[in-house]
């Protein structure tokens, strides 16, 4: 039991986990989160059994992400607690030994006492006992691998909440249009494509965040998995559809546009008029004219009908219309626009601080990276017959002293 604590503690347990979260988070990054059923039956035909199952269609919030999350938490913390414990223990060994060993460098009085000189101009601390004085320095660098696990620490703790804290709020806008939410702040959608330049599937949208203070951004790309982010607001490409599109003009020559829902009654007297069902992406047509219709599709649509009924009278007459067809009730003239396709958003919006503390999390680690590799604690033990250094890494004050040494030969000994 013993042996098992300090395994899920230990830095080997830590970087175990490390992994797979990153494994786990290449795939929820390949492949799109948050999508209806149908997007991964058919874009992975083979594999969407297995993603459905493994729960790689909204991994960051399954439950074994979480756990993992969870667990990696309480290694570093467990990790960041021993190591700061032994820090000071570790130091007082080491001090002690410090004072125990022998000169392994042999020097003239001379230049210990121009050693000593060096040490001091450099402002390390001393301690004297009898004839061994030790002189400490970088002593911040101790600190380092207990900094470096708080970073880190710290940083997946500030990521989890950057991921499971904003307010999510889903939507669409139909492009060149602009959508208020609820706190004020506006999408501009300036375009909208399915597919790219080369007609390969794309769902991206170009559009514009206006914060409630007014501020506006510069018009963003968002596609799937690349949020466009302005403020503490990042919106994503979450799903799209293709909708009908009527423009409806009067005999004065007004004119309004409808994006027309099925079973939609659009009238001027409420006896005449259209009853609009549904648009379909296009159809099929045998020998004897009849149509079938097709129900679905991905992309665009290449050849969309119009279904509706046309009421004269009160009595209805099933009709179809394709994009440019007119048709005229009453003082009212219908004209079928080509579809429009429109992106469904999702928008997240963060808690002000979490970046700030996301950020700090990820300084935190970065500087114990630092002292751990570039400041390591040294300690120089002097005697009158020479020195002796000690520490994590040794081997650059070796080098500075004796260089100090050669330095001060070069000058004739002074």
């Amino acid at each position: 039991m013993k042996k098992t604590l300090q395994f899920l503690r230990s830095m080997k347990f830590g970087v175990i986990l490390l992994i797979l979260i990153a494994v786990i988070s290449a795939a929820g990054s390949l492949i799109p989160q948050n999508e209806a059923p149908m997007v991964y039956v058919r874009a992975y035909p083979q594999y969407y059994q297995m993603i459905f199952f493994l729960q790689l269609d909204h991994v960051f919030t399954s439950w074994y992400f979480i756990a993992l999350t969870v667990m990696l938490c309480l290694n570093l913390t467990f990790c960041s607690l021993t190591r700061f414990g032994k820090i000071e223990k570790n130091t007082g060994s080491l001090k002690e030994k410090a004072f125990q060993v022998k000169a392994v460098s042999q020097l003239s009085s001379e230049e210990t006492e121009y050693i000593r000189n060096y040490l001091e101009k450099k402002k390390y601390r001393k301690e004297t006992r009898g004839d061994t004085t030790v002189y400490s320095g970088n002593e911040i660098g101790k600190y380092g691998t207990f900094l470096t696990h708080l970073g880190i620490l710290l940083t997946v703790i500030f990521w989890s909440c950057a991921m499971y804290l904003p307010v999510v709020t889903d939507l669409t806008c139909m492009p060149q249009e602009t959508v208020t939410m609820e706190d004020g702040m506006k999408i501009y959608v300036d375009s909208f494509a399915i597919e790219d330049e080369t007609g390969k599937l794309d769902y991206s949208s170009v559009l514009k965040i206006i914060l409630p203070d007014g501020k506006e951004s510069e018009l963003k790309r968002t596609s799937v998995n690349h949020p466009a982010s302005f403020g503490p607001y990042k919106v994503y490409q979450q799903t799209y559809g293709t909708t009908g599109k009527l423009t409806v003009k009067d005999q004065k020559g007004n004119e309004d546009v409808f994006y027309p829902e099925s079973k939609d009654f659009l009238s001027a007297d409420g006896v005449n008029g259209i009853w609009y069902d549904d648009l379909y992406p296009g159809y099929i047509q045998d020998e004897d004219g009849h149509l079938t219709f097709i129900t679905s599709t991905s992309g665009h649509y290449d050849d969309p009908v119009y279904v509706f009924d046309l009421v004269t009278d009160g009595q209805p007459e099933r009709m179809l219309a394709f994009p440019g067809d007119t048709v005229e009730s009453g003082e009212y003239t219908f004209i079928f626009e080509e579809p429009v396709e429109y992106p469904g958003l999702r928008v997240k919006k963060s808690p002000k601080m979490i970046n700030a503390l996301l950020l700090a999390g990820f300084l935190v680690m970065t500087f114990g990276l630092y002292i751990t590799f570039f400041m390591p604690q040294v300690l120089v033990a002097v005697t009158p017959e020479g020195y002796t250094v000690l520490g994590s890494k040794p081997e650059t004050m070796r080098m500075t002293l004796k260089e100090e040494l050669r330095r001060r030969n070069r000058a004739g000994g002074k």
